[in-house]
């Protein structure tokens, strides 16, 4: 059975057509290089991008060059992105730029300033311009472009302290056109999984729930690149099953296949009722569903001790024990507001699939029956 309409669209590659939530920093950069793409003598001009991985800083700067490309068309704009973890040096870099506007250059003997010489000759007779983008670029690659108004630069760093390595004279240039991109919250994060699971996916075969739990585990990294690569993920499991939608239990099965936060052998460190509520969880959370209630939850502990042969602790007892959980990392409690119905506490199960968690404690009891309580 298949599940993606286009798995492409969740590829690290793939420009959306939208990019939720940076509106405004692609009107800044249509701002900062007017020039180069509607005016008459057009100037060099810089920008700069900082911001934390996973926060659109490159597919923030290849949509601008799509859009400047297509604005900028009368006056033969081009836009060119290099990855400079790839291309590391200043030469290779330019050699890079040459071969994209199809100049032909020797393979040695060019020095930077020669090949610089040919990209302006080239723009100046098709009385063209470009803005090269430097992605992850070092900072002594940014001091020698300036070179008169056919060529401006976007400049991308993670963080804002790499332009305190810059001379003043290139600090200078760049004067205000700074654009830092904040991290993504939980909120933003599901809209963007919404919006891409839109592209990807055929309809039904994720719902709005399982597109949450994808949202909750990657909340607190704030990176979309790492949120929409759980979701391939995800979906890739599903095809793996055969079957025709994803589930939540797909969603721990991809996010244990990239951090794998706990190992089997730690659970034999957990109390006695640490591992039956661990088991209380893993039961509430078989098959499709994504999280239970604190509450129900409990119901659930309670029929596991009655299995087991235990009593069972007084509700905030466990309540404290569910804490102590998510702070060994092994689930994690979210409160929502129900509205009129108050606040209520969700549990959710995200580092390792139920069914094997489920499998692995009740084989810690029966290999190591533990009588250690909480």
């Amino acid at each position: 059975m298949a599940v993606f309409k286009d798995e492409s669209k969740l590829s690290p590659e793939y420009v959306p057509s939208r990019l939720l939530f940076r509106d405004e920093e692609l009107k800044q950069l249509f701002n900062y290089f007017s020039s180069a793409i509607y005016g008459e003598r057009p100037f060099h001009t810089r920008a700069v991008i900082t911001g934390a991985v996973g926060t659109g800083k490159t597919s923030l700067s290849k949509l601008f060059g799509i859009n400047a490309e297509r604005e900028g068309r009368r006056f033969g704009v081009r836009y060119i992105h290099v990855n400079c973890r790839i291309y590391r040096s200043l030469n290779k870099v330019l050699r890079e730029a040459a071969e994209r506007l199809s100049i032909e250059l020797p393979r040695r003997g060019y020095s930077n300033e020669e090949i610089l010489e040919r990209i302006l000759r080239s723009l100046n007779m098709v009385r063209g311009r470009l803005i090269l983008c430097l992605d992850e670029v070092e900072t002594r690659t940014v001091e020698y472009m300036d070179r008169g108004g056919l060529v401006s630069l976007i400049l991308i760093f993670r963080q804002p302290e790499v332009l305190n390595q810059l001379d003043q004279e290139t600090i200078s240039s760049i004067g205000t056109n700074k654009i830092h991109l904040n991290e993504y919250d939980y909120n933003q994060l599901l809209e963007i999984l919404r919006y891409r699971a839109g592209e990807a996916f055929y309809k039904g075969a994720i719902s709005d729930e399982v597109l949450e739990f994808i949202a909750q585990l990657s909340s607190d990294r704030k990176d979309a690149r790492h949120t929409l690569e759980l979701l391939w993920r995800s979906g890739k499991f599903a095809e793996l099953d055969g079957s025709d939608v994803v589930t939540a239990e797909h969603v721990r099965r991809a996010f244990a296949s990239v951090y794998q936060n706990i190992r089997r052998d730690s659970l034999l460190y957990l109390s006695r009722d640490e591992r039956l509520i661990t088991l209380a969880v893993a039961r509430a959370l078989a098959g499709k569903r994504a999280a239970t209630s604190t509450t129900e939850l409990y119901q659930y502990y309670r029929l596991v001790c009655e299995e087991m042969g235990f009593n069972a602790y007084s509700y905030n007892v466990y309540l404290e024990i569910l804490q102590q959980l998510q702070d060994l990392g092994f689930l994690r409690l979210v409160i929502r507001s129900e509205g009129v119905e108050g606040e209520k506490t969700y549990v959710y199960l995200p580092a390792i699939p139920a069914t094997l968690l489920e499998k692995e404690l009740i084989k810690s009891f029966s290999q190591k029956p533990s009588t250690q309580a909480y």
